[in-house]
């Protein structure tokens, strides 16, 4: 009786490897993959915030962060001011900001979205 393991047949080869490539890089090219990288992650949410806001709601984003006087006073038009806050909200340095920021968001909208507490908030 043949079992189907016996017509199983594993080959290896072996190749060189030139070990010099492996550390041959470039740092320029390193650097436009990742500002390549950043601009892939840019353009959903610049989409969602022209399609989902309106210059007023956007302003109060930058409100939060700390910036809408720099975007009033320079008259930024709806692009601009969302590019700011993309720009903002992907450097990882403002990671707690962000997540504050939409979590307080989530939780107005939920107030908002309520027949009762949507009387109680100022919105």
């Amino acid at each position: 009786m043949q079992h189907a393991e016996d017509n199983i047949i594993f080959s290896l080869n072996e190749c060189e490897e030139n070990i010099e490539d492996k550390n041959d890089f470039d740092i320029n090219e390193i650097l436009k993959q990742i500002e390549d990288a950043d601009a892939d992650l840019m353009v959903p949410h610049i989409i969602h915030y022209n399609e989902n806001f309106t210059i007023k709601e956007l302003l109060l984003i930058c409100d939060y962060y700390g910036f809408a006087k720099e975007i009033k006073s320079n008259k930024c038009n709806k692009d601009v001011i969302v590019q700011h806050i993309v720009e903002f909200e992907l450097n990882p340095a403002n990671n707690d900001i962000v997540f504050k920021r939409q979590n307080m968001w989530f939780y107005i909208n939920e107030l908002k979205n309520d027949k009762i507490m949507k009387k109680y908030v100022l919105w």
